[in-house]
């Protein structure tokens, strides 16, 4: 009679190998909240207020990290080895960094991005609202809508996930957006930035006018900046004079380099 005991071992050996050095990724429960790290953007811009100003400066530009793992494993190095921090002041990110919303996927983003050397702000996708997402969000970066500001231009940076929100008009919240417009009168420049384009289907169509007259009618606005398409879009798209800018997927290789000048912002789609 064959005995399968030890046939048993080494494979009992090798699963609590693998257990235990995916234990940090491995998720017990769909629901957990179990962050690595807090306030990921109050650190972040804490780190941009120490940077001395300019009238002209440099940040990146990514998006959609959530299916591109590799990608931005690869992005990290490729910044940290061929782009100075004399040249870029930081990063910001579109949003969804996680498919499903799951603390995991939060973790494996996490463990790429803290080894990037510029400072790195970005704000909620609607999958990252998935599941528990807005609470693991929550805690990882902070408050949904908030706002920071680098010499004369102020970033203006909020959840614009209407789908997730049922259309009910609470997302965007415009008189928020407008309240911060205001806030700060020595301001020169205003950059909004929020995951969902206010031209997708998946931005509450009843807003999505009253938003773009918002930005247009501010003469300060500047660019606002998106995530959520997975495509590469510079466009004017309501014939108003106002610039959106969508960055594409990190899957794409790709990321935008945006300079602000002045009162002029320029852009450029980098591969690496």
């Amino acid at each position: 009679m064959t005995s399968y005991r030890y046939t048993l071992l080494p494979i009992m050996a090798l699963a609590l190998l693998f257990l235990s050095s995916c234990k940090r990724n491995f998720q017990y429960s769909v629901l957990e909240v179990k962050p690595l790290t807090r306030n990921m953007n109050l650190k972040a811009i804490e780190r941009i207020q120490e940077l001395v100003p300019k009238d002209t400066f440099s940040f990146l530009f990514i998006s959609d990290t959530q299916i591109a793992y590799a990608e931005l494993q690869d992005f990290v190095e490729f910044a940290n080895n061929n782009l100075s921090l004399d040249s870029i002041s930081f990063v910001l990110h579109g949003g969804d960094y996680s498919d499903y919303g799951a603390n995991f996927e939060f973790n494996l983003y996490y463990d790429d991005i803290r080894k990037l050397k510029f400072p790195v702000v970005g704000v909620i996708g609607n999958h990252d609202m998935l599941g528990n997402g807005s609470e693991v969000y929550r805690r990882y970066f902070g408050p949904d809508d908030f706002t920071f500001n680098f010499g004369s231009t102020k970033f203006i940076a909020f959840n614009s996930n209407s789908r997730e929100a049922s259309f009910d008009g609470t997302l965007p919240n415009l008189n928020w957006i407008k309240s911060q417009q205001h806030s700060d009168e020595d301001i020169k420049n205003i950059i909004y930035l929020a995951h969902v384009p206010p031209y997708s289907s998946d931005f509450d169509p009843n807003i999505q006018m009253p938003y773009a007259e918002l930005l247009a009618n501010e003469s300060r606005s500047l660019l606002s900046l998106h995530g959520h398409t997975h495509t590469y879009l510079f466009d004017q798209p309501y014939d108003d004079g106002m610039n959106y800018l969508v960055a594409p997927s990190l899957i794409s290789r790709s990321f935008i380099l945006v300079t602000v000048e002045g009162n002029t912002a320029h852009q450029r789609l980098i591969t690496f």
